[in-house]
């Protein structure tokens, strides 16, 4: 038989149990923080090394699938070593951060873009048609000469960017990585020239 108490709780307020869904909530959060730290460059916000090397079979499956080549481009920024020693670390800091800024304002959406280490990066854009990168490529150039770099205190400022595909070049990340460095290489020697002519 049951007895109804007017006036009264009838269950009480399950205080352990809350207080186990907040812990419960804020050991959650804290493990999505240590997930974003663990997968994201700290200066830039872009993804890091870790985050591209660890998913790269699953993106190359999906490419797979999907009959996508994956664009790897490897950009390096020309002279960041004078950048730092002439204008200062900070002024190396702001550069790196606005390159990230534009590289996502260029290849955005469909492309994963990572601080690859120092002045490097790596952006793996999806394409059903090679040929269109080299006009991304083209475009992504012409903000970084744009770019009103005197502004930030800093001369004049060029990057040399280096492109692999997948899987027409390779199939393996470290290997489309090694082939759009030595493609990057020749632009730096390109480059090197210039400024000395």
């Amino acid at each position: 038989m049951v007895k109804k108490h007017f006036g009264q709780v009838p269950h009480p307020v399950p205080i352990p149990a809350i207080i186990v869904l907040v812990i419960a909530w804020y050991l959650g959060k804290q493990y999505d923080k240590y997930v974003y730290l663990s997968t994201r460059d700290s200066l830039t916000g872009l993804y890091n090394r870790r985050y591209v090397t660890d998913n790269f079979p699953k993106l190359s499956r999906y490419a797979n699938r999907r009959k996508l080549n994956i664009c790897t481009l490897l950009v390096d920024v020309n002279d960041f070593k004078e950048i730092n020693d002439h204008y200062g670390h900070d002024a190396g800091d702001v550069v790196l951060v606005n390159i990230s800024k534009i590289l996502c304002d260029s290849f955005g959406q469909r492309s994963i873009i990572a601080r690859w280490g120092g002045d490097e990066f790596l952006v793996l854009v999806f394409v059903s048609d090679v040929n269109v990168i080299i006009d991304e490529i083209n475009d992504f150039n012409s903000k970084i000469k744009n770019e009103d770099w005197k502004h930030k205190s800093i001369g004049t400022l060029s990057v040399s960017v280096g492109k692999a595909t997948y899987p027409t070049d390779a199939t393996s990340l470290k290997e489309l990585v090694a082939k759009a460095d030595n493609s990057m290489y020749e632009y730096k020697i390109k480059h090197k020239m210039q400024k000395l002519l």
